[in-house]
């Protein structure tokens, strides 16, 4: 497995891409490669620091395809850019939702995580790229639909979200930093410290720290969605993707064990802006496991047995109707030509 640095200046190329990937041809590759993450894990230590791990993922059924959200997707080739088609997508959306939604079902007005997470799941395209905290979902969504006479390497995802948390948190505040600089500039005023100092005695609780935490990361977010002028020149410039745990979560969300990433760059789009943040990164924080053809009926087979299937993912109707296709075409009347 390659964890070398990943030397960007530029936008991901083919050959980047074979660099950080790994390929799986047997269902024990596949094991062996999604068991060597940690579980998700948050720690607090005294003096008021928090220590977490956390990695996510992403299947493609294709290698040739790029981590591109839906709406980058609808509108790839449109003169606009996708954030300003998003903000008429979320602006025709909210003024006639409560027209077909019951009001209790809708969020306030200025949560737009909350908005977006609702336009998503009733397919409007939005910016927001759905991962999960399971590498055997994220295989299973890159196994589900493929045809049976596919010769082509699926896919899957990884990313250290802390690590990519920590890095967009930096490039937040030197944008948070240079907007106070603005402020100050535009009143005659001197700059405030980055830091006011702290009595000895005010030590905070993990309670403190985890409430701090979550308010910092809410703000840095709503800023991100909605980023002042100063705050979207250096987004521009460096790159920012963001990760955000659902808002509210669906029973298909929660199945899923979805989150989100999204770009805040309104002039790059999702990859070139994720690889542009974390191109100074030494660490591993990146991986992808190319899982071959051959090893595919197995791996839908194993999956089907660790109860991970449309039943258990999408538990509605139609959930039930994929799990009683895919329960006949694996169970019933496997094809015999594959025995």
């Amino acid at each position: 497995m390659v964890t070398r640095k990943l030397d960007l200046k530029g936008p991901l190329t083919p050959e980047d891409k074979l660099r950080i990937s790994k390929e799986c041809a047997r269902w024990s590759d596949i094991v062996t490669a999604f068991e060597s993450f940690p579980a998700p894990k948050t720690q607090y230590y005294s003096g008021g620091e928090l220590s977490e791990t956390l990695w996510i993922f992403r299947g493609h059924q294709r290698t040739d395809y790029s981590l591109k959200p839906t709406i980058e997707r609808a509108f790839g080739e449109s003169a606009a850019s996708w954030a300003v088609l998003e903000r008429q997508a979320l602006k025709e959306f909210r003024s006639k939702a409560r027209m077909h939604l019951a009001t209790s079902l809708l969020p306030p007005g200025d949560k737009i995580l909350e908005w977006l997470a609702l336009m998503r799941h009733y397919g409007v395209p939005t910016r927001l790229l759905d991962f999960t905290l399971s590498p055997y979902i994220a295989l299973y969504f890159a196994l589900r639909g493929r045809s049976q006479d596919e010769k082509s390497s699926a896919e899957v995802w990884a990313i250290n979200a802390a690590t990519l948390r920590h890095q967009a948190s930096s490039i937040s505040n030197c944008a948070g930093r240079k907007e106070m600089q603005h402020e100050a500039e535009k009143k005659g005023e001197p700059l405030a410290p980055a830091y006011a100092s702290l009595d000895p005695s005010d030590f905070a609780s993990d309670l403190d720290i985890l409430i701090d935490e979550d308010a910092y990361w809410g703000r840095a977010i709503a800023q991100a969605l909605e980023p002042s002028q100063i705050r979207t020149q250096c987004f521009n410039e460096k790159g920012f993707v963001a990760f955000a745990s659902p808002p509210v979560e669906s029973p298909r969300l929660s199945s899923q064990q979805g989150v989100f990433l999204f770009n805040g760059a309104e002039k790059l789009n999702f990859q070139d802006s994720l690889f542009a943040m974390m191109s100074d990164h030494a660490d591993d924080w990146c991986r992808v496991f190319r899982i071959s053809s051959a090893a595919v009926p197995e791996a839908e087979e194993r999956l089907f047995q660790m109860n991970i299937h449309d039943l258990s993912l999408f538990p509605d109707i139609e959930g039930l109707a994929g799990f009683i296709r895919q329960k006949a075409r694996l169970q019933w009347f496997p094809n015999e030509s594959e025995q």
